[in-house]
């Protein structure tokens, strides 16, 4: 599925990738993406080599490919009905990749809408070659559209769990209940500003709600630094960041 512009004009593309990669303060997903980007960031660094093939799985607008190992060559693989994907391999058959093709597979923020999570992993599996690593992150705390099927959400437990028969398996937790909270709350306004936009003289009120959402993202951080600095058992991750390896042959 190559670029189309007469679904998204590069600049809409180029909107969509800076609000992923480069989230702004009055964005209502701001402390999210920030968490996900330090999570993300912090997985790849620890990427053995080689990573010279690479497999973005639901690759979707691709605004974290610029984080990859340089000189990578990525593919980039969608489901044929997403239209605003910019993929190299569009298909519904998931992963319709020869075995042992790649190094690393990445699977950023989608894996909750897998209808077969250990037929998935076991098609991960598959693909990489021996000593390849597979780097899945999810989101934890979030809303969902009724509309649209998915799996649910995963426990660090529940990950580990389906990447048992992999080696170096580790899960990192990457921002707590104060972005969970932020994240909810700014949701909320957002939602009365969607309302409130449906009547024309109000739209005029979206430099309030802006205002009010780089306010509470400023108190989440503050928050977040707060209780990054406590200790206890109980968790409310954001997100959730998995890395594991295919067991290298002999």
């Amino acid at each position: 599925m190559a670029y189309r512009p007469e679904i998204l004009s590069r600049d809409e593309l180029r909107a969509i990738r800076r609000s992923r990669r480069h989230p702004r303060m009055t964005q209502t997903d701001y402390l999210h993406l920030r968490k996900l980007v330090e999570g993300l960031r912090a997985a790849l660094l620890e990427v053995p080599p080689p990573t010279n093939d690479i497999l973005d799985i639901w690759c979707g607008s691709r605004p974290y490919e610029d984080m990859f190992p340089a000189g990578a060559k990525v593919v980039g693989f969608d489901t044929s009905d997403n239209p605003y994907s910019i993929a190299d391999v569009a298909s519904d058959t998931f992963l319709p990749f020869p075995d042992a093709s790649f190094d690393l597979v990445v699977f950023i923020q989608a894996f909750q809408y897998v209808p077969d999570p250990a037929r998935a992993v076991a098609e991960i599996a598959r693909v990489l070659r021996p000593g390849g690593t597979a780097l899945v992150t999810l989101v934890f705390a979030f809303e969902y559209d009724r509309r649209i099927s998915f799996e649910g959400r995963y426990t660090e437990q529940q990950l580990r769990g389906l990447f048992s028969d992999w080696a170096n398996v580790e899960v990192h937790e990457h921002g707590g209940r104060s972005v969970a909270w932020t994240g909810m709350t700014t949701g909320i306004l957002s939602a009365i500003e969607q309302r409130t936009a449906r009547i024309r003289p109000l739209r005029m009120l979206h430099p309030i709600f802006a205002a009010a959402y780089a306010g509470l993202n400023i108190l989440g951080l503050a928050l977040a630094w707060g209780e990054e600095r406590g200790s206890g058992n109980a968790a409310l991750p954001m997100n959730l960041t998995l890395t594991a390896r295919i067991p290298s042959s002999g």
